[in-house]
């Protein structure tokens, strides 16, 4: 189905036969919503006055097209997504074609319109006695099409005013389908580094020789309405050689970070590419083993059964402080994988995670499970409450609750575990065995250091009012 905007009739009959053609390398940025803004620079000659271009864009959503030349106004756009014989016919309706007949005779024959298709057969073009001058709903013979009538993607007829005559158009617009993500690979060990790649997803893109940028952070999104748009199904690992590239640079602009691919990337429609978005950076990431709290954050505090197993998080903490390799990194949101080489010498993948946005000096922490070696058990060792009547005959409960937290090591080396508890409104700790630590109005934790092939028992009370 064709999508059409504002083309008159005189602007129709001024179309001009021959698409026009790229002047210099396109640029594109793309982004990880799934879209990307393809800006050109095309060889048109525009005359002064209004006239209409018929533009080689592919697959594009119309209602974005600008025209970047001051002294340029588009004036409506007549697109068809479809690059079939159909989509083609349409272009052409009111145009004369010549069908083969026979071995020697030909006829010409003019397209009145489509679906169904009409042709009307002129006086003098006859040469067969089957064929009489009229309009017939099947075509006359087999259409042979004039390789300048057949683009090798979908054409957008453009109608522009122009103040002067001009012989290039510069122009952007946004493509559905392209988009582009970030993954990192952590590995640990005395020489531990940090890796990011950015993965590039052509969706319907179709370009050569392109500057590529990468657009990290959120733009928010617009509402429109749903275009015809043919995405291409699938996709498939591209061959691309990017030895010797370099790593993207990369500029905060507006409230977002943009990220240049150095050199020039060509796009196939379907293709997938993977290159560097930093070198390698060496880090010292802290382990961090964490138990979580009891208390629920809101409401009312339960009595629980006996003793239970409670899982140990493990996540990795980096400091990243500015001035350093690392820490000026500006880290667009991905997946994390993390490894480790075991025993053989062998590198294991041992956990996976993933990060939002992070700005150069901000503190980066990946959680990626839960751990093996070390384990806890929580038990409510002691739970009361009491009714408190406050102002205007209103009543509160106000709870003094027990844990106990065994936390045992199976691993050659000491461990630190972080033992946090959440809660809002009115509470505190009472007692405890380790010092407890005000993170926040809502956050307390312990910092537990339990012994290789050990145990180490914390205990605390708190008291709870709601």
């Amino acid at each position: 189905m064709s999508r059409r905007i504002a083309l008159s009739l005189p602007a129709l009959l001024a179309l001009a036969t021959v698409p026009a053609v790229a002047q210099s390398s396109p640029s594109v940025t793309l982004f990880s919503s799934g879209q990307s803004l393809v800006r050109r620079t095309l060889t048109v000659e525009l005359p002064r006055g209004t006239s209409v271009h018929p533009l080689v864009l592919g697959q594009f959503d119309p209602t974005t097209l600008a025209l970047l030349e001051p002294g340029v106004t588009l004036e409506g756009v007549s697109y068809d997504p479809a690059s079939d014989e159909n989509a083609l016919l349409r272009r052409h309706i009111g145009r004369e074609f010549v069908f083969p007949i026979g071995t020697n005779d030909q006829v010409r024959a003019r397209l009145v319109g489509m679906d169904p298709e009409r042709w009307e057969i002129l006086p003098g073009d006859v040469v067969s006695a089957n064929l009489t001058p009229g309009v017939v709903f099947s075509r006359p013979g087999r259409l042979v099409w004039p390789p300048e009538l057949v683009p090798g993607d979908p054409v957008a007829d453009v109608t522009v005013t122009s103040d002067r005559a001009r012989t290039t158009l510069p122009l952007m617009y946004m493509v559905p389908g392209g988009s582009w993500g970030a993954t990192y690979r952590l590995f640990l060990g005395r020489t531990a580094r940090f890796e990011g790649v950015a993965q590039l997803s052509a969706g319907v893109l179709n370009l050569a020789q392109a500057e590529v940028q990468l657009l990290a952070g959120e733009i928010g999104q617009r509402a429109t309405p749903q275009a015809a748009f043919r995405l291409q199904e699938g996709m498939r690992a591209s061959a691309s050689d990017f030895s010797g590239r370099g790593v993207p640079s990369n500029e905060s602009i507006g409230e977002v970070r943009l990220y240049a691919i150095p050199g020039r990337v060509s796009f196939t429609p379907g293709t997938q590419m993977v290159l560097p978005l930093f070198a390698p950076a060496a880090v010292a990431p802290e382990l961090r083993l964490t138990v979580g709290g009891a208390l629920p954050f809101y409401g009312g505090v339960n009595q629980f059964p006996d003793e239970m197993e409670v899982p140990v998080d493990v996540a990795y903490r980096f400091e990243r402080k500015q001035g350093t390799t690392f820490g000026d990194l500006p880290l667009p949101a991905g997946g994390v994988m993390v490894y480790d080489t075991d025993m053989a010498g062998r590198v294991q993948l041992v956990g996976q995670g993933g990060i939002g946005h992070t700005a150069p000096g901000e503190e980066l922490e990946i959680s990626t499970g839960t751990a093996f070696d070390v384990t806890a058990t929580r038990t409510q060792t002691d739970y009361t409450t009491t009714r408190e009547v406050v102002a205007g005959n209103r009543t509160r409960t106000i709870a003094t609750v027990g844990q106990r937290v065994v936390l045992t090591n199976a691993k050659d080396s000491a461990v630190t575990v972080e033992v946090r508890e959440d809660r809002a409104g009115e509470w505190r700790v009472l007692t405890s065995s380790v010092p407890p630590v005000r993170r926040s109005s809502s956050r307390v934790i312990f910092r537990v250091t339990v012994p290789a092939k050990g145990e180490s028992t914390l205990t605390y009370t708190t008291r709870v009012v709601w």
